[in-house]
């Protein structure tokens, strides 16, 4: 039997969280726990580096603990190409890969996912999210030399392969990936959005949180049983579809005008949000 923890959104720099803090939390609770694989689902730092040296750290704490990572649009913002991003030479990154786990039928495969507007009302206005999004979201400053569709169509012929190979191997997948795999994830509408500005905010919002043909993808495989995913912050109830069960893992952010967090620490934050599941 195998014992697998997956986290998301951890968000050390946003919520100043002092790195060696962080490990020493992490290392010792995978240790006590026994855990064989630590799965992570994205936004770590707003630095690539800095991402994957603490995973580094992290594996070397934990040496019977195997540790594997995709990256969120935070991770994406600093000191990282888009080649980069998708060729990146550390063995411990998942996106775009797949892993068997020994003496299983299981497959993990992982993808950073990205976005296509599909949960937007403006999903056909193209160049009004394209506006919107170089003005108001951070993610105007990621490294990308493609359309925000070319880019998620990538992601979904990246995953199409990876997803036939294992159908043919007759291997049960979990997947890992960043964005949001299906709109009925994501929270009611606020009610306090009640202006056309808010209505107009939100849906530019909800175009950069994912995409529905991920998931009509990822459910269109039997043999794919477990999504873990990040992005949106809160308490997100895990959801079945069609055989499919999706987990969100996201610790979130703690500001003092912006709390997204159910506890008073991080640690305790973490420790709430983190999954275990045993195959």
């Amino acid at each position: 039997m195998m014992k697998i923890a997956v986290s998301s959104d951890n968000h050390l720099d946003v919520n100043r969280v002092p790195v060696n803090t962080a490990l020493d939390l992490q290392a010792e609770w995978l240790s006590r726990r026994s855990v064989d694989y630590y799965l992570f689902a994205g936004d770590l730092f707003n630095d690539y580096l800095k991402t994957r040296d603490y995973f580094a750290r992290l594996q070397a704490r934990v040496p019977q603990t195997k540790i594997y990572y995709i990256l969120g649009n935070h991770d994406l913002l600093n000191h990282v190409t888009a080649d980069q991003a998708e060729h990146a030479a550390d063995p411990h990154y998942l996106h775009n890969r797949a892993v068997d786990l020994p003496g299983s039928d299981w497959r993990l495969i992982g993808n950073n996912g990205w976005y296509d507007y599909s949960f937007s009302f403006y999903y056909q206005q193209l160049a009004a999210v394209e506006a919107w999004k170089k003005v108001y979201w951070l993610d105007g400053s990621i490294d990308q030399h493609e359309t925000d569709q070319a880019r998620m169509e990538r992601v979904l012929q990246q995953t199409r392969v990876l997803l036939d190979q294992a159908q043919r191997d007759h291997k049960r997948v979990l997947f890992l990936t960043h964005f949001v795999p299906c709109q009925h994830l994501l929270a009611p509408k606020p009610a306090g959005i009640k202006t056309a500005r808010m209505e107009r905010f939100y849906q530019m919002i909800n175009a950069m949180l994912g995409s529905n043909r991920l998931g009509r993808l990822l459910e269109s495989y039997p043999n794919v049983k477990t999504v873990f995913y990040g992005h949106v912050h809160g308490v997100h109830p895990p959801l079945t579809r069609n055989g499919l069960t999706y987990f969100n893992q996201a610790v979130g952010v703690h500001k003092k005008r912006h709390d997204e967090w159910q506890t008073p620490t991080f640690a305790a934050q973490w420790e709430r949000t983190v999954r275990v599941i045993e195959l």
